[in-house]
């Protein structure tokens, strides 16, 4: 790492040119979004591989900023779900704050779904597991408010992972959103999920040929079309009972696309033409133990 003189302000050091950071030790970069820098680092404490996100200068060095930052990230530190990407730490080494999160490694949806979509089991799936996550956040009451297939990560073992949840006041340029807004979101990637194409931000005019509350089976339509309403009186009231009609949902697409097989038309006659066997099988045995008793009585005189 190279400072660049005694007075200099570590802050401000680009992160690849630091080589540790708290007790990480950064290793590469990943990515960049609204909060700041990602990279790949590993925990020299705990021996596991983290994201290191270096939270940029325009909010850490703002005192207001930076207060209203950390107070909305260490709100996130008490989700734990498997769906969720663990927040570990909210921290701050040499002027330098930071956000130690669980390393996901995988796909973002973008780039499974990117003009193609995939298949409506398999996206009722990953629906499921994101309402799940959801419902689990706002009953904690902390809103994702950034649903979006960039913020959805599928791992190699195909779990779904949502990124930088409870942020999103500092994803979205600063605008507040509500338990509502991440319903809403979900809808959208049902549809992006199972057509190949986003819907239109205002979520009924399609961004391509998508038409609005298509979710790609009969099954999803008025679950999708109830998720994107703008009724004051519609959609639906929690992200737990969006998850229970997924749920629904999937059992009647599965019962629809796996029915059960039909028996054998031989199997009837076969298990007919078995019971007069089963029957009488008893009944001989006991006239063969009478007879037996009967012999042995007769010897004894």
């Amino acid at each position: 790492m190279r400072a660049g003189g005694a007075n200099c302000d570590l802050s401000i050091i680009p992160p690849l040119m630091r080589e540790t950071i708290g007790q990480y030790k950064v290793l590469d970069r990943l990515g960049a979004g609204g909060i700041g820098d990602v990279y790949r680092a590993r925990d020299t404490r705990l021996g596991r591989t983290v994201a290191i996100r270096f939270v940029s200068s325009d909010i850490a060095n703002t005192p207001a900023r930076r207060a209203r930052f950390v107070a909305d990230a260490q709100a996130a530190l008490v989700l734990s779900h498997p769906n969720i990407a663990a927040l570990y730490e909210v921290g701050e080494d040499q002027g330098q704050l930071f956000l130690a999160t669980e390393y996901v490694p995988g796909d973002p949806l973008t780039r499974l779904t990117a003009g193609r979509g995939i298949n409506v089991r398999r996206a009722i799936d990953y629906a499921l597991q994101i309402a799940d996550a959801v419902a689990d956040a706002h009953a904690l009451g902390v809103v994702h408010g950034d649903l979006s297939a960039s913020n959805v990560i599928v791992t190699p073992k195909g779990s779904v992972k949502l990124l930088e949840f409870g942020l999103s006041a500092w994803t979205t340029g600063g605008k507040a959103r509500g338990k509502r807004d991440d319903i809403v979101s979900l809808g959208h990637l049902i549809v992006e999920m199972t057509t190949g194409e986003p819907l239109g931000r205002d979520g009924r005019t399609p961004a391509g040929a998508a038409s609005t509350g298509r979710g790609g089976a009969p099954e999803l339509d008025p679950i999708v079309a109830r998720m994107l309403s703008t009724e004051t009186d519609g959609g639906y009231p929690s992200a737990a009972v969006v998850a229970s009609e997924l749920r629904s949902a999937a059992a009647a697409l599965g019962g629809r696309v796996n029915p059960v097989a039909a028996a054998s038309p031989s199997r009837p006659a076969s298990r007919s033409s078995s019971r007069p066997a089963a029957n009488y099988t008893p009944i001989i045995l006991i006239v063969f133990v009478v007879i037996a008793i009967l012999g042995w009585l007769l010897t004894l005189r």
